[in-house]
């Protein structure tokens, strides 16, 4: 039997597994105080998906109990987030996450529109400089690399990956 998601390309899914297990292998095996997320959780953001894209941001811990804010506040789900510095609030039935992630991955579909990029790119380049985001295209080793606002060297999936603050993702069995 064969399953297939349908959402994304098969490099899609791999990318993304293999970030993950990393993550996982980093927390468990280096005991490092990590926690990652693979396309399972919603990080909150002021503002509308369409409207005032420069206006976006994460939002930096925010009690998600209060009801009057959670009307108010909209969502994203990052293919693949990592926390080991920056805090972050889980509500009471768990469908939201808030907090500034220390690394975001975005693995680009065909599918999406330039305005989903250019919302997705705002939000974390709004972050305090405190998110580091990576984007990288389906038909590309090219890895775009953001700190905040400020755009950081580019890196290329035919070497190890490596973050701000050390951590190294060796994904070169998935380069082209």
């Amino acid at each position: 039997m064969t399953l297939y998601n349908m959402s994304t390309t098969e490099r899609h899914m791999n990318l993304l597994k293999f970030f993950n297990a990393q993550g996982f292998n980093m927390r468990y095996q280096k005991n490092l105080l990590i926690q990652t997320y693979q396309e399972e959780a919603a990080l909150v953001h002021y503002g509308h998906r369409r409207k005032n894209i420069e206006d976006l941001g994460l939002v930096d811990l925010v009690y998600l109990e209060n009801v009057e804010l959670i009307n108010h506040l909209n969502y994203i789900q990052p293919d693949f987030m990592l926390f080991q510095h920056n805090e972050y609030l889980w509500n009471d039935k768990t469908t939201r996450l808030a907090g500034c992630p220390d690394l975001v991955v975005e693995v680009w579909s065909e599918g999406e529109t330039r305005l989903e990029k250019d919302v997705k790119f705002q939000i974390y380049c709004n972050s305090n400089d405190k998110t580091e985001h990576w984007y990288i295209e389906q038909d590309s080793n090219i890895i775009g690399c953001y700190l905040g606002e400020n755009k950081l060297d580019e890196q290329s999936l035919t070497s190890p990956l490596k973050t701000i603050h050390g951590l190294e993702f060796d994904l070169t069995h998935l380069s082209l």
